[in-house]
């Protein structure tokens, strides 16, 4: 499996004109899990899909016709390897082609819902995970959805699997829509109001942990804000699964340092609590990272996570280049 991903790979890249990007990824991640009392070769939980020892490629091919931009179609993917399990695994992460029109971009296949900071939020190679890898809310689904920006921000809408990862069909469907004032990148904030509702499975990752579909809904308010050298961003979503209450609060807090910003100090929050028959389940995770650029393709990373309910930790370190 890794040598025909590897001939796909190089295929893939030669197949370039000048309206696609490819690029090549590769990572490296190791650390100690204090419940587990050894080496780990992972960010996350045992079924997480990120972040694991990996190679991978991001491709973007742009069309155009007479009268400019007609689409685009993008494909990112990589081949981990589980050291838990001994296994390779093979991600996709974005597939999708994106149609622009006069009432927006319109896109199908796989790419990101429109909830919260994840709707435009890329923490595809970081260490510490935002709310969608504690449960809350998706990073990428299987679908079709729909964008339009203005001068003072935009709307999303997607209809979706709610499978996440894998592409499951059996009854599964998640409706999303976020509304959004700010563009991050231009106006250096962004606040956006989301709502989320379906009917979906319990997975993690790949790893399918319950079939039986739930009722889900929730509501979110997240924000970012850039000022000099510090980053915020923020969500916090409440809702129902089924017959519980539930929680989420999330916070993350950047510091730029160095020459060019190379180097970057990170701290982050995360609550979540689910309210079961008088009974509330509640935890909380408090990380710490570092980030240091050793040259515009390559990146080492350190994370310290602790999670309050279980009294646990776990030291992860990640090499990451990407050129």
């Amino acid at each position: 499996m890794r040598r025909s991903f590897l001939v796909f790979l190089l295929g893939l890249g030669s197949l370039l004109t000048a309206d696609s990007l490819f690029y090549t990824e590769i990572q490296g991640v190791v650390g100690y899990s204090s419940p587990d009392q050894r080496t780990i070769y992972r960010s996350g939980q045992m079924d997480d899909a990120m972040q694991l020892n990996s190679l991978g490629f991001d491709y973007l091919q742009k069309f155009s016709g007479g009268r400019g931009d007609i689409g685009s179609a993008a494909l990112q993917a990589r081949l981990a390897y589980r050291a838990d399990q001994k296994k390779t695994e093979a991600q996709i992460y974005n597939a999708y082609w994106k149609s622009k029109t006069s009432l927006g971009d319109v896109w199908f296949g796989h790419n990101r819902v429109a909830f919260g900071l994840a709707a435009y939020w890329d923490t595809h190679a970081d260490l510490l995970q935002p709310l969608p890898m504690h449960g809350f809310g998706y990073d990428r689904d299987w679908g079709i959805g729909w964008s339009k920006d203005t001068l003072d921000g935009g709307y999303q809408a997607a209809l979706t699997s709610g499978s996440g990862l894998p592409l499951r069909t059996d009854g599964n469907w998640l409706a999303t829509g976020r509304i959004a004032r700010g563009a991050l990148g231009y106006d250096n904030y962004s606040v956006g109001l989301s709502l989320l509702t379906g009917q979906t499975p319990e997975i993690m990752g790949y790893t399918v942990m319950d079939t039986r579909l739930k009722k889900l809904a929730l509501i979110n308010l997240d924000a970012a804000y850039n000022y000099d050298n510090l980053e915020h961003k923020a969500e916090i979503a409440l809702g129902r699964r089924e017959q519980d209450d539930t929680l989420a609060v999330f916070y993350r807090c950047g510091l730029n340092l160095g020459e060019e910003n190379r180097l970057k100090l990170e701290g982050q929050y995360v609550y979540t609590s689910v309210y079961t028959h008088a009974r509330t389940t509640d935890n909380t995770w408090l990380g710490i990272g570092a980030l240091y650029r050793l040259t515009a393709e390559l990146t080492s990373r350190l994370m310290y996570e602790w999670q309050r309910a279980l009294d646990e930790y776990k030291i992860v370190a990640q090499l990451y280049a990407y050129f």
